[in-house]
């Protein structure tokens, strides 16, 4: 120890039983005066903060005033003696934050009501201490007491709001995802059942909607107005139409967007974006890392039911099997040409890079293969159909010759 610090004078230890009787003495001023100090309060915290004054509710006004009567009478407990409890009003306040998170609301308006009541405690305070003339050591304590008081309040609201507010959007969720499961799933739901599970669920109901494959889990959030479920097996989302196209490209993965449905039709939009994302995956569909739907309506028409398409190709293009492989593709090629172009062999030349002689050629094979079913509107458009999903299906023309690959 220095030589400086051992001439300071050590603190006279306090007489704890007259301590007591000023306690005892401060908190007997007080205590007549609360019902009026509660009244000035709520009032001032109704004209500080709106959403606290509701005319007519008599419930909530009720609860409010209990709970300004609790911190008032406890903050005049505690001067007189510090270990008094609080559990009483620590739920009281945790009750107040409850309420908050189950209104929808953020802790911004409960906060502003606890600052404007310190602020009308140390004002009532004040006027307390010149009224009795109380030592400025007492004030500078009681303002010690009032903000460390106002901080314990606002923090057990806070840890009340985030209980809630967990458990709320726990409960949320999982109707987010059962009322996904069931605009997505087969069967129609009432519109009374709809607009009871969307306001369960907190999603705004859109006049139309669109689903989005994911090809992989994405973690970004995304505001009320989406609901998504990211089951990693077939991740997907449904938002409010029209897609805004810059939300999608920060998701990380490749994904697909049905085409805007009504509500009803979601499970559609869901459908036709699947569709897309494995057509994209096959090689069919190019590969992009978003892919819109409504850009590949007809591929995505001829490819839905891969298996049916080649029955069609096999009925409609079976005069082609009496052909060699090669003489078969390069026939098939031709026909699709011939299609497209109304029979108009130069067009069809400059389409297949070929001399015209080799088109008209083809086409006197085409003619004898086919037949009069060359001439029926009906089988031309089902033979030009099959010609278009056999190349989809593999990424180019099926029929095409092996050089001309």
């Amino acid at each position: 120890m220095s030589r400086d610090s051992a001439r300071q004078p050590v603190p006279a230890p306090r007489d704890a039983g007259e301590e007591v009787v000023r306690r005892r003495e401060l908190a007997a001023l007080m205590r007549p005066a609360l019902p009026a100090l509660a009244d000035w309060i709520v009032r001032e915290v109704g004209r500080a903060v709106p959403v606290y004054a509701r005319p007519g509710d008599g419930s909530y006004g009720r609860a409010t005033r209990h709970a300004v009567e609790c911190a008032v009478e406890l903050f005049v407990d505690l001067i007189e003696d510090p270990l008094a409890s609080r559990d009483r009003l620590y739920e009281t306040c945790r009750r107040l934050g409850v309420g908050e998170a189950r209104e929808g609301r953020t802790l911004d308006d409960l906060q502003a009501a606890y600052r404007v009541g310190t602020r009308v405690g140390w004002r009532w305070i004040m006027r307390l201490g010149r009224r009795h003339r109380l030592s400025s050591a007492a004030m500078a304590q009681l303002a010690e007491m009032l903000f460390g008081y106002a901080d314990e309040l606002a923090r057990m609201s806070s840890r009340g709001h985030r209980e809630a507010w967990a458990e709320i959007e726990g409960t949320r969720a999982g109707l987010r995802r059962r009322l996904l499961r069931l605009l997505t799933g087969p069967g129609a739901i009432p519109d009374a059942v709809l607009a009871e599970l969307a306001a369960a669920a907190g999603w705004p109901v859109p006049r139309e909607v669109a689903a989005v494959a994911a090809e992989t889990t994405v973690s970004t959030s995304w505001g009320s107005d989406v609901l998504a479920d990211l089951d990693p097996s077939q991740p997907y989302l449904l938002l409010p139409a029209p897609v805004d196209a810059k939300a999608l490209t920060r998701l990380g993965t490749r994904v697909a967007v049905g085409p805007p449905t009504e509500i009803g039709a979601a499970a559609h939009s869901l459908r036709w974006a699947r569709t897309a994302l494995r057509l994209v995956a096959d090689g069919a569909l190019p590969d992009t890392p978003v892919t819109w739907c409504t850009d590949h309506l007809t591929e995505l028409w001829l490819l839905s039911d891969s298996p049916l398409a080649e029955q069609v190709a096999r009925r409609e293009l079976a005069p082609l099997d009496q052909f060699p492989e090669r003489t078969r593709r390069r026939l098939g090629e031709t026909l699709l040409s011939w299609l497209q172009n109304g029979g108009n062999s130069e067009k069809i030349a400059v389409d297949l890079s070929v001399h015209p002689q080799t088109v008209r050629y083809r086409v006197r094979q085409l003619k004898q293969a086919f037949g009069d079913r060359l001439d029926d509107p009906d089988a031309r458009f089902a033979m030009q159909a099959a010609l278009r999903a056999s190349g989809l299906r593999t990424g180019r023309n099926e029929f095409s010759p092996p050089d001309a690959q």
